[in-house]
């Protein structure tokens, strides 16, 4: 389950992101994370757009389900980007 202050992060208004697209919504937090552990020369949208595009060769969405599929996808990622770039300031910050 999200924490609370993250619940609207993965769903744009009227689309049940998590429910209808969990493996896309999965997807994008391990692009996030991969982005970081990775030494990329890619800037992080380029990343997030290559790894969509891998993600997706295993469906055949039409143009509505993809577009669903590329918003959850997207708000995901940088929902996770910027946790992850907050949890490093606080480390940082006590450190």
């Amino acid at each position: 389950m999200r924490p609370p202050h993250l619940a609207d992060a993965t769903a744009s208004p009227g689309i049940d992101a998590p429910d209808e697209y969990l493996c896309t919504v999965r997807a994008a937090r391990r692009a996030a994370r991969l982005f970081f552990q990775t030494g990329t020369h890619l800037t992080p949208a380029q990343f997030r757009d290559q790894l969509f595009r891998d993600h997706c060769l295993r469906y055949k969405d039409g143009p509505v389900e993809r577009r669903i599929r590329l918003d959850a996808f997207r708000q995901e990622y940088a929902a996770t980007v910027g946790q992850i770039v907050v949890e490093e300031g606080r480390l940082r910050a006590t450190t």
